[in-house]
């Protein structure tokens, strides 16, 4: 099983926000608050929803966090989109 790492920025922006995972393959996101930034909150908040076992995941300041056994929903091909939000105030950012 692969794992796609997704690097933030202190400012709550991301270094290559599109990452792709295969459902067949059983892969991973990883995202990594750099340079001590965070803590942020992933949330898949929009229409098509989350193709992973949770909605949202909360990364500590400094640290990673990511999903743990590939996608298990969604359509296989569709695009999920995620938003990066400070974790403490909701707030998305960049």
């Amino acid at each position: 099983m692969a794992t796609q790492a997704v690097q933030i920025r202190p400012d709550g922006t991301v270094v290559e926000k599109k990452v792709k995972v295969r459902k067949s393959e059983h892969e991973d996101v990883m995202w990594i608050a750099t340079a001590g930034g965070g803590p942020w909150k992933i949330t898949f908040d929009t229409p098509n929803g989350s193709p992973f076992s949770m909605t949202s995941y909360t990364i500590s300041a400094g640290a990673s966090e990511g999903t743990s056994g590939g996608p298990t929903a969604g359509i296989a091909g569709k695009t999920y989109k995620y938003n990066v939000r400070n974790a403490v105030t909701n707030a998305l950012t960049g």
